[in-house]
């Protein structure tokens, strides 16, 4: 099975944590990284940077829409 490398931007509104995105999406993949990125304090929304290597990119996708708007998508095979 062909695994890809994602890198992307979730902006999504202040009540979601890290810790929901974390339980949201590490099932459907391996070597997850996500940080919040820094914002400005009076902003009613904040944006993560979301790493993972997963066989199926739509369900990582598809899950991450749920909590806002994706950006700067990258997609990578990995070799």
């Amino acid at each position: 099975m062909q695994k890809y490398s994602l890198e992307f931007i979730l902006n999504t509104q202040n009540d979601i944590t890290l810790q929901t995105l974390k339980s949201s999406i590490f099932q459907f993949g391996e070597n997850l990284d996500i940080c919040l990125l820094p914002t400005a304090e009076v902003a009613k929304e904040q944006d993560f940077r979301i790493c993972i290597h997963t066989e199926d990119p739509t369900i990582i996708f598809d899950t991450c829409s749920q909590f806002g708007r994706l950006k700067s998508v990258k997609v990578n095979e990995i070799k």
